[in-house]
């Protein structure tokens, strides 16, 4: 057999293994800017999300394999609260099917959010 293949086969196995343990969430600038384009929709003032927000949804959930990624990303929207402030809780629940996305659950926004709830 070629020893390129091999090694190609090799290197593509470790990588597929190794993926999961290559896990980071994401920074809290990247979450908040990846719901920033949802606001208008959680805040009411849409009627469905937009383009964009449904995007950042779908990109935000490939990235958040591990329940502690969920449980940083809940910490980082608990953090930004004061900026974002009050939402529709119904529609945080919601935005993420409105989006053909898995994301996980987001526990009901506020300042007392339990982010140990996350699954």
């Amino acid at each position: 057999m070629n020893s390129k293949f091999i090694i190609v086969c090799v290197l593509t196995t470790l990588l597929l293994v190794l993926r999961p343990a290559m896990s980071v969430a994401p920074s809290c600038d990247a979450v908040i800017t990846s719901f920033a384009p949802c606001l208008s929709y959680l805040k009411n003032s849409d009627s469905v999300p937009s383009t964009s927000c449904c995007d950042n949804i779908k990109v935000l959930d490939q990235q958040l394999p591990e329940k502690q990624d969920r449980k940083s990303v809940c910490q980082c929207i608990k953090l930004a609260i004061p900026i974002i402030g009050t939402v529709n809780n119904t529609r945080v629940k919601d935005v993420s099917n409105r989006c053909g996305s898995k994301l996980y659950e987001i526990p009901p926004i506020s300042p007392d959010m339990n982010c140990d709830n996350v699954v």
